[in-house]
């Protein structure tokens, strides 16, 4: 077994933490579907915190053989990371599902915790891709990686202090498309 391989298995214990919070809670929702008052907001967000989920699960493969990545303090910053994608899946739907959940509630109450630990997930992210993943891909210094790392942190931020619908819709939304069309195209090997 590979020093990358070894490491990787407690990430996929947290990444299948992740998951299995917003499932949970997703199915919690569905069983009270007709009492539940919706909001596109609260699935939304959820939607964009599995695509992160499975968006920073492809790309850990890419670092396989970058040797400063399987270092203690690298591996600490990821999983310090992940852990916050935890709390990211955990904090993007209800934990319980009353009859009568109302969702608007959840997300207005919500907003400011779930956009700062985003926007603090995303900042780790930018400071291991600046200094230990990003130089390593050959198109570090393209804008459109600039934008995707430190873009989504200032989007994130934006959505923390601001209380504008629209917006909540817009950016998540946006995002989602970005990183389908981002990464589309993309492979393991």
């Amino acid at each position: 077994m590979r020093p990358f391989e070894y490491a990787l298995g407690l990430l996929t214990i947290l990444v299948s933490l992740a998951l299995a919070d917003i499932v949970l809670s997703f199915h919690r929702l569905l069983r009270h579907a007709r009492t539940v008052r919706w909001d596109g907001r609260v699935l939304i967000a959820a939607a964009l915190v599995i695509l992160e989920i499975i968006r920073l699960w492809f790309a850990q493969w890419s670092i396989r053989d970058v040797t400063v990545g399987q270092t203690f303090p690298v591996y600490l910053a990821q999983f310090v990371q992940i852990l916050l994608l935890v709390l990211l899946a955990a904090s993007s739907l209800p934990d319980e599902a009353e009859a009568h959940c109302d969702l608007r509630a959840f997300y207005d109450s919500n907003r400011r915790y779930f956009w700062g630990v985003f926007a603090l997930y995303q900042l780790i992210y930018f400071l291991l891709w600046i200094t230990v993943f990003g130089a390593t891909s050959p198109d570090w210094a393209a804008p459109l990686n600039w934008f995707r790392v430190l873009g989504s942190l200032g989007l994130f931020v934006l959505l923390s202090v601001t209380r504008w619908r629209w917006l909540d819709y817009a950016v998540p939304a946006f995002l989602i498309a970005f990183y389908l069309w981002r990464y589309w195209g993309a492979t393991l090997a």
